[in-house]
């Protein structure tokens, strides 16, 4: 998810695509656009319907945090106390991010939009049932942490982002894993495993087949996943495969580029 003063892309995006046959997302992205299937999921698995509310399944701790936050906000909380731990936390991400600008269109929908008129087909690294299976288990578990680190990172997120998408522009991996993961990787590593870890591991096996076709693939995931000793780039690394950064303004200097 980007701001609209962060487009264009940088031009390696725009050559990847250019050279590539078939893009590949985390998930199906035109289901994912689907406001009437994601409402769907919202009603039916976003929502208590038994009486439950949020104060009921989170510490004493964590409630306190959210109604502070609601309050700060100005965000209904007899309202969003029905939403389940997933939701909630979802919810206060995209209220945060549109503050600071931030619109719903990242790279990857981007991306999507342009493959029918360049005549590219699409694929998945995971189904979208899969998909929603890992966003409606969020934190499952573990959902006071995952709230708690939540209103922490967003209360933060103004001062990082210029950062952040400023690592994340030049594919400086090592300040991304600084900025997004390593908090999270010290202080709820199992919010990190079941988000980033398992999915990771998941998806390499797919990789590893596509770098096997003779067709190139633009595989488009979150930055987050990328980053890290758990991330995608080092799994491959310590597969055996070589990882070379795309550089345009270098590219005449190599002969393989």
């Amino acid at each position: 998810m980007l701001r609209p003063a962060d487009f264009p892309l940088p031009a390696e995006f725009d050559h990847a695509f250019a050279v590539s046959k078939k893009l590949f997302f985390e998930t199906d992205i035109s289901r994912l656009q689907s406001s009437a299937e994601m409402l769907g999921v919202i009603t039916t698995q976003g929502m208590y319907t038994d009486g439950t509310s949020l104060e009921k399944v989170l510490t004493p701790e964590a409630w306190k945090a959210v109604q502070e936050y609601c309050a700060k906000s100005g965000l209904p909380l007899e309202q969003l106390r029905h939403m389940k731990p997933w939701l909630f936390t979802i919810t206060m991400a995209m209220v945060e991010l549109q503050k600071l600008g931030i619109s719903s269109q990242g790279v990857d929908i981007h991306y999507f939009n342009k493959t029918a008129e360049a005549g590219k087909s699409t694929g998945e690294l995971e189904t979208f049932e899969r998909h929603l299976q890992h966003l409606v288990n969020l934190g499952a578990g573990h959902e006071s942490e995952m709230i708690a680190k939540t209103i922490e990172d967003l209360a933060e997120l103004p001062g990082i982002l210029e950062k952040l998408i400023a690592a994340w522009r030049i594919g400086d991996l090592k300040k991304i894993d600084t900025l997004m993961l390593e908090d999270t990787r010290k202080k709820y590593p199992a919010v990190f495993k079941d988000l980033l870890v398992d999915r990771n591991n998941a998806w390499l096996p797919r990789i590893e087949a596509l770098i096997k076709t003779s067709e190139v693939e633009l595989i488009l995931v979150g930055a987050g996943h990328l980053a890290g000793p758990e991330g995608l780039i080092a799994l491959l690394k310590a597969k055996g495969y070589t990882i070379e950064q795309v550089d345009l303004a270098n590219a005449k200097k190599s002969p393989k580029s």
